[in-house]
């Protein structure tokens, strides 16, 4: 009991972390949905019909995203897509002389 009293804060914090990682996931904040779920209006409320949508790469972390919720990038006709603001900045940043 002595140890938890001593390192409370520590406690705290690994538990913060572990919720963000399992709730959110992801390299850059998480809460993106890999598949996508909507409610069939013809059926019973309760019953999900799974909708397939092809996924795209970040090219700053590699990460799988969906690109209708993505941030979109636009660059000489090619639209780039990036799972937060962050990759988006820093994919400019060491693109941009190439670009």
């Amino acid at each position: 009991m002595e140890f938890i009293v001593q390192n409370w804060w520590y406690i705290l914090l690994i538990g913060a972390f572990a919720y963000m990682m399992f709730k959110g996931g992801g390299c850059c904040g998480g809460g993106h949905n890999h598949t996508e779920h909507h409610r069939d209006n013809n059926k019973h409320g309760s019953e999900l019909m799974n909708n397939q949508i092809e996924m795209v790469l970040d090219p700053e972390c590699g990460m799988t995203i969906n690109p209708e919720t993505a941030i979109k990038q636009n660059i000489d006709g090619k639209v780039y897509y990036f799972c937060s603001e962050a990759c988006r900045s820093n994919f400019l940043k060491k693109n941009q002389a190439s670009l």
